[in-house]
């Protein structure tokens, strides 16, 4: 079994997929489909991703209706097969739950016709060929209704008088999804800590906040939407806000979303549903061909407000930081007021801007500092072939030498390490810091270390691992095989004279000294690679670096010397 292609596969940002989305008004809103549609348009402009947005307003998996509703609910199986026979779709979003509970406390009954919607809706699309995303339900935010909210024991609730702990209700319906999708090997997009970090981080800053009307995330919502399903579903992950989702009425934004306005209404009509508000809209092909008439103007306003890259320069410890997107992935890049002999440079494998001191020391003699967000790929073989682009493209555009001195910590180590096996002749040196070696160890959790199980779930998925093993003790064996393969592959850098400085405490509760640093030290060495180690008495994971970080920076000049040689 060849486990680094089906990696790829599962991981690799896909060029063209045909995506539906299934859910109720949250879905039908459509902004956060915008998003998504636009940060693709915008950042990898050369995929061609369509997205079909079939969500339909009041909707239900469930088959649930409250009694003072102004129509039945509409119910997603009236019409799923007949979509997915119109749509074929590759991909499929299904989003359901606000409504299912109709408002009400928890029921057994209630809870059971979601479960058992959800499941015939998995079934179906599975039935079509298109993989399945599960989302759970958002967030009911009672703070934020303009309406009254019920206490436990009333005859009757709606979604106009809700029930008070709603919340709750919906808690215990995304629990299940998360378990379901996990016991099916189903990609789980869970939106309920996202949205809930950023209801309790918008009322801390400003009691008067409103999460939309409670029921209806508003435009921050539909962000953290976009920016979860980018991370669970593209591996792209986000810290900083597009300009184009922050300002919201720049020209680019505002012709994606008519674009989408165009495709969303003609889509749901042409497919159809019970609800009895109806959108005027043309054919579906008329509707697709003024949808694709707007991509031209589109792809000019996008590059207009920035391109692809979308560089934004600012000032970071006193030097020039510039932040812009490559490949869709985040990067940063500090230039020194004045560059050293041969441009010399340290790529932050991961945690850019932590424990920082030697990146400081660096720059004041004259050194780059460079990082690419890659987090969550775990160093898999599709991450390192995206480490290997971003080292080429960062090197050229700014004039950069060929081979940087990576610094990885933690579970950067292990992207440093995959890196420097696969482009041994593209490393000057390797500063490890407390560095993950045996993902077995961390996150796997398989040894001394405490382990993290929800980092070990997508471990196993980047390496397609979780796709292939039968069973947790077929995982772990796979799993040490490609620990295997990592410390056979050091050879190449060991050969190559690419120097080693292992820092580590030997006290680490979270990724143990004994299960990483010294397996690699051990193997480096026999390899005939060098290895210098510092090893902190009673340290644990953190801090990393040291007090004092004069032995870190004359490691780095000293190895860049010999280079430069």
């Amino acid at each position: 079994m060849t486990i680094e292609i089906e990696s790829a596969d599962f991981v690799a940002l896909p060029l063209r997929k045909r995506i539906v989305f299934f859910g109720d008004s949250i879905t039908e809103n459509g902004t956060y489909i915008r998003n998504l549609e636009a940060f693709f348009l915008k950042h990898l402009p050369e995929s061609r991703l369509e997205w079909i947005n079939l969500g339909v307003s009041s909707e239900t998996a469930a088959g649930t209706s409250e009694a003072d509703h102004p129509f039945p609910r509409p119910c997603v199986h009236e019409r799923l097969e007949r979509a997915l026979a119109e749509v074929r779709p590759d991909w499929a979003f299904i989003c359901y739950g606000m409504n299912d509970g109709i408002y009400h406390p928890l029921g057994e009954s209630r809870f059971e016709a979601y479960r058992d919607g959800v499941r015939r809706a998995v079934e179906r699309v599975r039935g079509a060929g298109a993989r399945v995303i599960l989302m759970t339900p958002p967030p009911f935010d009672v703070a934020s209704i303009g309406g009254e909210a019920l206490p436990e024991g009333m005859d009757d609730y709606s979604f106009e008088r809700p029930y008070v702990d709603y919340n709750s209700v919906l808690e215990r319906y995304g629990a299940w999804v998360r378990e379901y999708g996990e016991a099916e090997g189903l990609t789980v997009v869970d939106l309920r800590e996202p949205l809930g970090h950023l209801i309790r981080a918008r009322r801390e800053a400003d009691p008067d906040y409103r999460y939309g009307d409670g029921i209806h995330p508003n435009e921050d919502g539909h962000w953290v939407i976009a920016r979860t399903i980018l991370s669970r579903v593209f591996h792209l992950e986000m810290e900083r806000i597009p300009d184009w989702a922050e300002s919201g009425n720049r020209e680019f934004i505002r012709l994606v979303g008519e674009r989408r306005a165009v495709l969303n209404a003609a889509w749901r009509e042409h497919v159809g549903h019970t609800n009895p508000n109806k959108m005027e809209t043309p054919p579906l092909a008329e509707a697709l061909q003024q949808a694709e008439a707007l991509l031209p103007a589109i792809k000019r306003a996008a590059l207009a407000e920035g391109g692809a890259e979308s560089e934004e320069v600012r000032e970071w410890m006193g030097d020039v930081r510039t932040d812009f997107y490559f490949g869709g992935r985040e990067c940063v890049v500090v230039a020194p007021q004045e560059a050293a002999p041969g441009r010399p440079w340290v790529w932050r494998s991961e945690f850019f801007g932590a424990f920082a001191d030697a990146d400081l020391a660096l720059l004041k003699q004259g050194w780059h500092i460079a990082y690419c967000r890659l987090s969550h790929l775990y160093g898999c073989p599709y991450a390192a072939g995206q480490m290997e682009a971003f080292r080429a493209e960062v090197a050229a555009k700014y004039t950069l030498a060929l081979k940087p001195v990576l610094f990885g910590f933690s579970r950067g180590g292990l992207y440093a390490l995959r890196y420097a096996a696969l482009y041994p002749d593209r490393v000057a040196a390797l500063y490890l810091d407390a560095p993950v070696v045996d993902i077995r160890s961390w996150p796997g959790g398989q040894g001394a270390g405490r382990g993290a199980p929800e980092e070990w779930r997508d471990c196993l998925a980047a390496y397609g691992i979780a796709q292939a093993a039968s069973s947790p003790a077929e995982a772990a064996r796979l799993a040490g095989e490609v620990t295997e393969r990592l410390l056979a592959g050091l050879a190449a850098p060991a050969r190559a004279g690419v120097p080693v400085l292992l820092v580590s405490g030997d006290a680490d509760l979270d990724v143990p000294f004994e299960e990483n640093g010294a397996v690699l030290k051990r193997a480096y060495q026999a390899h005939g690679g060098a290895v210098t180690t510092i090893l902190k008495p009673g340290g644990g994971h953190h801090p990393h670096s040291l007090p004092d970080v004069t032995p870190i920076v004359e490691f780095v000049l000293a190895a860049a010397a010999n280079h430069l040689r």
